[in-house]
């Protein structure tokens, strides 16, 4: 199913001029998502699985999220001219590939050392270098930091067995299409 709000597609690409849409192994936003809401990694499992809306605040409006599952699927289930999937483990393990191609769906074709200019200004150490110099609005006040750790399987020492197989069983369809599925299941 899409990923609807009161009846109402939330991603209507017909109505879109371009879209990158990068997605991380659940595994791993599991321990993130946990961080950023100062809630336990079982907490933010049960809450991925379900339909998540934020609350309506002066500064924002509400946002309609859908578990990871769901939102996963409705951004990805049709290939779209308009529309470029990343995994943010590629952007990890090869940002000139990931970034470049990036660049070449925008229609830009940076020069190789602008390409990479970009891409350390850009970087995980970059940017918590910069929030640590001058703070992260984004940052929730019971988080030590935003820009946390920047790596990815962080999940093998942070979760048990049991956190891994709620996930996998709860997404492993959008996992399987994403190769986020663990040897073993």
């Amino acid at each position: 199913a899409l990923l609807e709000d009161r009846g109402t597609s939330t991603i209507t690409m017909e109505h879109t001029a371009a879209a990158i849409y990068m997605l991380r192994n659940p595994l791993d936003v599991a321990i993130s998502f946990a961080d950023h809401l100062g809630i336990s990694i079982d907490l933010a499992i049960a809450r991925m699985a379900n339909n998540i809306e934020t609350e309506n605040a002066a500064e924002f409006v509400y946002e309609y999220r859908g578990s990871w599952s769901k939102h996963v699927h409705s951004w990805t289930q049709k290939p779209h001219s308009a529309l470029h999937i990343i995994r943010y483990e590629d952007a990890l393990a090869d940002p000139v590939k990931v970034f470049g191609g990036v660049a070449k769906f925008l229609g830009v074709e940076p020069p190789p050392a602008r390409l990479q200019r970009a891409i350390a200004f850009s970087s995980f150490a970059t940017l918590r270098g910069q929030e640590d110099a001058k703070g992260f609005d984004e940052r929730q006040q019971h988080q030590e930091r935003f820009f946390r750790v920047g790596k990815a399987g962080q999940w093998r020492k942070a979760l048990d067995k049991e956190q891994v197989a709620r996930l996998v069983t709860r997404h492993k369809a959008q996992m399987a299409r994403f190769g986020y599925v663990p040897d073993g299941f």
